[in-house]
């Protein structure tokens, strides 16, 4: 079968090459972040030929809070990657701290757990989860964006500048910005009262210690997380019109220098898309862009990763549908809540006033980002 001869010979230093070459894999993954990393080491673990395509090369920046919600660590100890991710530099948060535009304060703990809220460094999580792919077998194309893309009656035929691919399952793990979505025509038109985050790093400011910052600022709000090595992860998010005046509020706030490098990245907010269509599946951000204030991001790319994987090995989209609702249902009221915060700065102030005044509004909203969801499928071997 071809299939057999695929996964026998992906581990040869010519498998791409001889793949490329009329063999078809059974499934392609179009990005190589958690959701597409997780979803390809879990596929090939199971047997499957895995192409993963990558447009970045990796280790490589990408615009995040750095910060690894406990909902990621089902996932992870399914990689089997807990040692190694703590093994990486990393925090353990222990608070989170909410600042208004008036000066007003409100700390709010963590909760203690074994699956602890981590501030680290992405670039390096996301090198090792391609790292853990390419060991389960994957064959992986960094600095290879996709180019042409076409459907066949037995899958999907792609086009990079590595050669030319066959694929019976197609996995669109490429972001917001999707070339997937776009090319097929899925990828909905920008929101015109959208927002833009840009993202740097900095030495960790002495008064951090290990708590998550943020703060409203007149322009929008700030998060500041240390990520270990005495770094520390600084976003900002505000409407286009005010970027440059928050961007100066920060290099003033921080001593940041003017040549400071900030990473962007937009939209923060876009439509859903449905996250299965005949042999193609969405996951991550491609499926669903979460609101980065809640620092929930890496969680659910790593979760609709895995579960996707669990879907497609069953051949079961209707599972994956089922349990990718189920995954965002009864959460998202945080998103709302972030944007029209980040929107009107003010009115967030003001629920900070409540929180001080009535602290379990602020516990409740604090625990319901960080607590840990029941397994949504079963592990893996």
């Amino acid at each position: 079968m071809a299939r057999a001869l695929a996964y026998s010979v992906q581990r040869s230093p010519t498998a791409s090459a001889v793949l490329g070459n009329g063999l078809v894999y059974d499934v392609a993954i179009i990005g190589g972040g958690p959701a597409g990393a997780t979803c390809a080491t879990l596929c090939a673990s199971q047997g499957r030929s895995v192409l993963l395509l990558e447009r970045s090369q990796f280790p490589r920046d990408k615009v995040c809070g750095d910060c690894l919600n406990p909902l990621a660590w089902i996932v992870l100890e399914q990689l089997g990657l807990r040692e190694r991710t703590l093994f990486l530099p990393h925090s353990v948060l222990e608070g989170v701290r909410f600042i208004g535009t008036n000066g007003l304060s409100v700390r709010v703990p963590l909760p203690h757990s074994p699956q602890p809220e981590l501030g680290i460094s992405r670039s390096q999580l996301d090198q090792l989860l391609l790292t853990r792919a390419r060991e389960a077998g994957v064959i992986i194309h960094e600095n290879t964006p996709l180019k042409k893309l076409r459907r066949l009656p037995s899958g999907w035929q792609l086009e990079c500048d590595k050669g030319v691919f066959e694929a019976q399952q197609l996995v669109a793990a490429d972001g917001r910005n999707s070339t997937v979505a776009r090319q097929l025509g899925l990828l909905p038109p920008p929101l015109a009262d959208d927002r833009i985050a840009v993202q740097t790093h900095l030495p960790q400011p002495a008064c951090l210690n290990k708590d998550v910052v943020l703060q409203f600022v007149r322009e929008g709000y700030a998060g500041l997380a240390p990520i270990g090595n005495n770094l520390a992860n600084l976003c900002l998010v505000s409407r286009p019109r005010d970027l440059a005046a928050i961007k100066s509020w920060a290099t003033a706030q921080f001593d940041l220098s003017e040549g400071q490098t900030w990473r962007s990245i937009a939209p923060l907010r876009r439509m859903p898309l449905a996250p299965t269509q005949p042999r193609l599946w969405l996951t991550g951000d491609t499926a669903q862009v979460v609101e980065p204030f809640t620092g929930e991001g890496i969680a659910y790319a790593l979760r609709t990763g895995a579960l996707c994987a669990e879907a497609l090995l069953l051949d079961n989209p209707a599972l994956y549908a089922t349990r990718h609702a189920a995954l965002y249902r009864g959460r998202l009221w945080v998103n709302h809540l972030a944007r029209w915060a980040c929107l009107n700065p003010k009115g967030g102030s003001a629920l900070l006033l409540l929180g001080r005044v009535f602290p379990p509004f602020l516990q409740l909203l604090t625990r319901k980002v960080v607590a840990k969801q029941p397994l949504l499928y079963p592990q893996i071997p």
